[in-house]
């Protein structure tokens, strides 16, 4: 679970990110992988067990040197996705590789990618990273974390913690089901005033700002149709004079 405690973010190159996700990308990972290193890890690895999450390989590995050691779990590039997994590829282990590969209709913020939170030092994708300013605005509808680049968060409770977090490097998280969901409150909330508003020009976040009131002409052929409705009118009686 996140906890609050301060943190040292350590400095890492643009040039030092780049080349570790070259070498990550360089190499492929199976059933028969063994003697894998995993950055920030001890000891080598082998595969114990895999499972493919919407068409996304993922794989169980286990530590060679250190048995009692937690196992973790790498994406097809020996990348890592999870750690401290201890009952194997469970049902809860499953929920977070679903939110790994689950698809988002919208970005929190286009200006840093997945890719990018990872190479900081990250790995979960089922957070969306954010930089501070998106931040700011994400922390008034959902959850912000703070993320750390030993691959640990913690959650944002103010202004000024993400300030702080900012100025030392870091990067901050929302997590996908919950920016989920407030897309689709977001556009509930459209949708419903769409349909009531009078003026599809003030889409605003108040349903129906009320009728505006308008005096508004017939059109000629609505005023044709009137006419040909409407049944003669009878002439006025003339007066017959006495001659």
């Amino acid at each position: 679970m996140p906890t609050n405690e301060e943190k040292t973010i350590p400095i890492i190159s643009e040039e030092q990110r780049k080349q570790s996700a070259k070498e990550q990308q360089d190499f492929e990972v199976n059933m028969n992988t063994e003697n894998l290193s995993v950055k920030g890890f001890l000891g080598t690895w082998h595969t114990a067990d895999s499972i493919s999450v919407r068409g996304v390989d993922f794989f169980l590995m286990k530590n060679d040197t250190y048995e009692d050691m937690a196992n973790i779990v790498v994406d097809g590039s020996g990348r890592l996705v999870l750690n401290n997994v201890y009952d194997g590829l469970d049902e809860h282990t499953l929920e977070l590789l679903r939110q790994e590969v689950m698809a988002v209709p919208k970005l929190p913020d286009d200006t840093i990618s997945t890719d990018d939170m990872k190479s900081y030092g990250y790995s979960w994708g089922g957070m969306l990273p954010m930089n501070e300013a998106t931040a700011l605005e994400v922390m008034q509808n959902c959850n912000v974390f703070l993320l750390y680049s030993d691959n640990t968060e913690s959650m944002a409770t103010d202004k000024a913690q993400i300030a702080a977090h900012a100025a030392k490097g870091g990067i901050f998280g929302v997590e996908k089901v919950e920016w989920i969901q407030q897309l689709e409150k977001e556009n509930y909330l459209k949708f419903a005033e769409m349909s009531t508003e009078d003026d599809y020009g003030m889409i605003d976040g108040i349903i129906n700002n009320g009728k505006k009131d308008k005096a508004e002409k017939p059109s000629i052929i609505e005023r044709l149709k009137a006419a040909k409705t409407e049944l003669p009118k009878a002439e006025p009686e003339r007066a017959v004079r006495d001659l």
